[in-house]
């Protein structure tokens, strides 16, 4: 199986207000981060199972990442409490994204077994 070079995974971590909850999320960004390369390589294997899906997700996956993107880049230049209400929004997104393709991947395999 070939993997081919991948866009960074989408991942979005919050700031610590303070230093337990900075080990909790130094904690959490490392799930999200892989959860993230999970998904990402259930993407490409998608394309060995249906192009047509693979193409459909992939266009969903770059959408995201575009928006993840600009997001990671002023999220330093807002307040906390804006990113307290945003982050949980980008979070969802990626989160409901990786279901539909592990879904969508799972019809597919198991759809070949029978």
């Amino acid at each position: 199986m070939r993997y081919e070079a991948a866009p960074a995974p989408l991942t979005v971590s919050s700031e610590a207000p303070a230093s337990s909850q900075a080990a909790q999320d130094e904690s959490d960004t490392s799930l999200n981060q892989s959860r993230a390369e999970q998904c990402r390589k259930e993407l490409d294997v998608l394309k060995i199972y249906s192009k047509a899906s693979y193409d459909k997700y992939e266009a969903q996956y770059q959408a995201i990442a575009a928006k993840t993107a600009k997001y990671m880049e002023i999220k330093d230049s807002i307040g906390a409490d804006l990113n307290y209400m945003v982050m949980p929004a980008y979070q969802f997104q990626i989160r409901e994204f990786c279901f539909r393709v592990k879904t969508r991947l799972s019809e597919l395999v198991l759809r070949q077994a029978r």
